[in-house]
């Protein structure tokens, strides 16, 4: 199991929600506890998704800027080297 816990553990948990809670309410706080789960992956991956994206597109308009700047650097010295 993940987190250090073992199998015990686990065992002595479920028994104290079952006394907590009872059997009634279990099923309906796990469905909402696997829901909230999944819907909080979905957040993390979208959010993932557009810093991936924000920073491949940050990375392209640097890229281009870089070769404009070459381009205009080899533009000037070819002009200054056909003048002499």
């Amino acid at each position: 199991m993940g987190f250090g816990v073992g199998f015990q553990e686990m065992v002595i948990i479920a028994l104290i929600f079952l006394v907590l809670f009872g059997p009634n309410k279990l099923p309906q706080m796990a469905r909402d506890l696997g829901r909230f789960v999944n819907e909080a992956r979905r957040s993390i991956d979208e959010f993932k998704e557009e810093l991936t994206a924000e920073y491949d597109e940050d990375d392209k308009e640097n890229k281009e800027n870089k070769e404009n700047k070459e381009n205009k650097e080899n533009k000037e010295s070819k002009g200054k080297s056909l003048k002499r």
